[in-house]
C-alpha cells in the first residue's frame, strides 16, 4: 500500500482537476438581442476579422446574403462575452477609447468593438508608446485571431475575380 501522504498528494491533484473542469472562461454576460460587433483591422495589409454576436437581430440572415468578403462572423453569444472579458482584462479598458477610428479602414491598425451603439476603440499604439501598451495590443491581436479562427462560417462572398484562384493552371 503506498504511504499516506502519496494517497493525499494524489487526491489533491484528481479533486483539483476535477474542479477546473467545472468551472467556465469568464464572461461578459451577451443578453440574446444585443448588438455586438469586434473588429480587428491591419492597416498594413487591409485585412480585417470581425465577429458578431449570434442573436444581433440584423445579421440574423448575414451567411444568406452576398458579402464583399468572408470578414464578418457570428459566433456564439457566449463567445463574444468571454472575448469581450479577454479583451478588457488585456488592457481594452485601459488603452481603448470612446469613438470609431480616424479613418475606417485606412492605413492605421486598429480594435473597435461596437456595443450596443457604444464605440471603442484601440488603435495600434505607436514605437514611443510604452511598452505595456504596445504589449497589450499585440495580446489583443493574438486572442482576437485565436477566437476568429475557432468560428466557421459558410459564406456567400460576391467577388468575380477570386474564380481564378479555382482554375487550373497549364
Amino acid at each position: 500500500m503506498p504511504p499516506r501522504g502519496v494517497l493525499l498528494s494524489l487526491f489533491a491533484v484528481i479533486a483539483w482537476a476535477g474542479l477546473t473542469a467545472c468551472t467556465t472562461t469568464p464572461a461578459v454576460p451577451v443578453p440574446v438581442g444585443s448588438r455586438i460587433v469586434i473588429r480587428l483591422y491591419d492597416g498594413a495589409t487591409g485585412i480585417e476579422l470581425a465577429l458578431a454576436n449570434e442573436s444581433y437581430p440584423e445579421l440574423k440572415d448575414l451567411y444568406s446574403r452576398s458579402q464583399r468578403d468572408a470578414s464578418l462572423k457570428r459566433a456564439p453569444d457566449q463567445l463574444i462575452g468571454e472575448l469581450l472579458f479577454s479583451l478588457d482584462k488585456i488592457g481594452l479598458g485601459a488603452y481603448g477609447a470612446p469613438g470609431r477610428p480616424a479613418e475606417p479602414r485606412g492605413g492605421d491598425s486598429y480594435l473597435l468593438v461596437e456595443q450596443n451603439g457604444i464605440n471603442t476603440v484601440f488603435p495600434k499604439p505607436s514605437n514611443a508608446a510604452p511598452v505595456e501598451e504596445r504589449r497589450a495590443y499585440s495580446h489583443i491581436k493574438l486572442v482576437m485571431n485565436e477566437y476568429y479562427r475557432h468560428v466557421g462560417s459558410k459564406q456567400h462572398v460576391d467577388n468575380p475575380d477570386g474564380a481564378a484562384y479555382f482554375r487550373v493552371q497549364p
